[in-house]
């Protein structure tokens, strides 16, 4: 029985679209996911920022001054806990994964006694970014304690500020790519908190 031409089957111009058209839904499909974990690790910065300055802040109610562990550029290596690809847990070997909270100091330059000093607490055991706080007497550029890289310097200018001062940041790595990451940082002058490279 001859089949009539209602009864056909796809033309391969018909397959190529519907494949194009499922490659195009994939692709946003992603690219939503990765926003949408990309905002799980920005949400964790904010939280750790905002806790970060009442601390400080309560620091300075009973101390008059702020409590503050780094100074170095190298915001990956210095944060705590670092953020690289040689401390991620559950077997997990590139960034982005979960870090674990050091309960111990490694040794005594160790930012840990300053962050349990000022009773930090995440909530739980393991942080997917890192943070650094840095604190000063109020010394002009380049003098002790003043800020020395750009983020720094950015959120607190270059001359002397005349009273104690500290500064956050949050580093994430959003690609796997730890060389360029995504930075929110914020200071004791302000409540606002910049991002740069937020989803790297």
């Amino acid at each position: 029985m001859a089949r009539g031409r209602n009864d056909r089957g796809f033309t391969l111009i018909e397959l190529m679209i519907v494949v194009a058209i499922i490659a195009v839904l994939a692709t946003i499909a992603g690219t939503a996911y990765r926003r949408y974990m990309d905002s799980g690790r920005t949400s964790e910065a904010m939280a750790m920022l905002g806790e970060i300055r009442a601390k400080e802040e309560a620091y300075r109610a009973e101390f008059n001054t702020y409590a503050g562990w780094s100074s170095d550029s190298e915001l990956t290596s210095k944060s705590l806990p670092a953020v690289d690809n040689t401390t991620c847990i559950g077997g997990s070997t590139k960034e982005p994964c979960w870090k674990a909270i050091p309960t111990t100091p490694a040794t005594a330059a160790s930012p840990w006694p300053i962050w349990a000093g000022l009773g930090i607490s995440a909530g739980k055991a393991q942080l997917q970014c890192g943070y650094i706080v840095n604190a000063g007497s109020g010394t002009g550029a380049g003098g002790a304690g003043f800020p020395s890289n750009a983020i720094g310097q950015g959120l607190l200018g270059t001359t002397a500020l005349g009273q104690v001062w500290w500064y956050a940041v949050a580093v994430c790595d959003n690609d796997g790519t730890t060389s360029t990451n995504a930075t929110f940082a914020t200071a004791f002058n302000t409540t606002v908190v910049s991002s740069q490279n937020e989803h790297k």
